[in-house]
């Protein structure tokens, strides 16, 4: 159990928090919500190769490298940085092979983003088997060791699951797995317990039809029926590389994803875009605002909740 940093604004939590009364007055928090930047990747080892990356190198070299575009990715970071945002969470797929080097290149990129970030790992990122210190640990600075973890600020509880797992060739499915659903809904209890907003960000949309089979959440009956059990206040994913707002199947939990950052494409709900998410106190709960960035600027969509779940100080 790792208990609250008072030194930092973000703190950490892993899997029981530490119970710390919520403020009587909350400021509004602003996140930036991106996913599947695809970063341009360094250069892959041909033993790096001999296994389901030479599929996805080949996939990349004739056609996604045309579209998943290092200048779009960067014009739209750009946006952000015009946005004054507190925290920039990413929804997994910053590298295309989960080589080390990817991961290194990701977490240089990361460091140099305009606001704090908080990331996922997606299906890219855990394509194949590797020792977490060449992957994963590498983003242990802006995530954790295990999975679920959350991070609150002024009352915003970011909670990061993990669904990216290795597939056989031409799949891309996810799953969370009996332990991290077990942990995330203890979680989700005890900080709806505690009265704050939980946003939940996960790579696979834990919906069916968002995506093909093959790309789908295996588990996502059971992730839904963890979130009706347990409550959040919205949840966050990418992988679909599609602008979309849906809502938890069986509850009125909005289940929100974004276009691929680096993506260009003629479909307006296929086009790079960010999702501005503003959060902020309304009576015993919480109104979250939501504007659709643009690469330009301009927005896109817009939307507001009222979420109930903030107790009294």
């Amino acid at each position: 159990m790792t208990p609250d940093l008072p030194a930092d604004p973000i703190s950490s939590r892993q899997t029981s928090p530490v119970i710390t009364p919520a403020p009587a007055v909350t400021p509004t928090v602003t996140l930036a919500h991106i996913s599947d930047p695809h970063l341009p990747p360094p250069p892959v080892h041909w033993r790096e190769a001999l296994n389901k990356r030479a599929l996805s190198l080949l996939s990349w070299k004739k056609h996604r490298r045309y579209v998943h575009l290092e200048q779009t990715c960067a014009a739209l970071v750009k946006d952000i940085g015009r946005s004054d945002v507190d925290t920039i969470l990413v929804s997994g797929d910053l590298t295309n092979f989960g080589t080390h080097d990817e991961f290194a290149a990701a977490a240089r990129w990361l460091d140099a983003l305009p606001a704090q970030a908080l990331v996922i790992p997606g299906n890219h990122d855990c394509m194949v088997r590797q020792p977490a210190s060449a992957g994963l640990h590498q983003w242990e600075r802006w995530s954790a060791r295990q999975y679920p973890y959350v991070r609150i600020q002024n009352g915003v509880a970011i909670v990061g699951v993990n669904s990216g797992i290795p597939t056989a060739p031409f799949m891309a499915c996810g799953r969370v797995g009996h332990r991290q659903r077990e942990r995330l809904e203890a979680l989700l209890e005890e900080l709806g317990r505690e009265g704050l907003c939980r946003v939940v960000m996960i790579h696979h949309p834990p919906r069916r039809g968002l995506v093909p089979w093959r790309k789908s959440l295996l588990d996502h009956r059971e992730v839904a029926a963890v979130f009706r059990r347990a409550g959040a206040e919205i949840v966050l994913h990418g992988h679909s590389h599609d602008a979309t707002l849906t809502h938890i199947a069986g509850t009125d939990i909005p289940l929100l994803g974004v276009a691929s950052a680096s993506l260009t494409d003629e479909r307006p709900h296929r086009q790079a875009c960010w999702n501005r998410l503003s959060i902020h106190p309304y009576r015993k709960g919480w109104t979250i605002t939501l504007a659709r960035h643009r690469l330009d600027g301009s927005v896109s969509e817009r939307a507001s909740w009222n979420r109930s779940g903030r107790t009294e100080a």
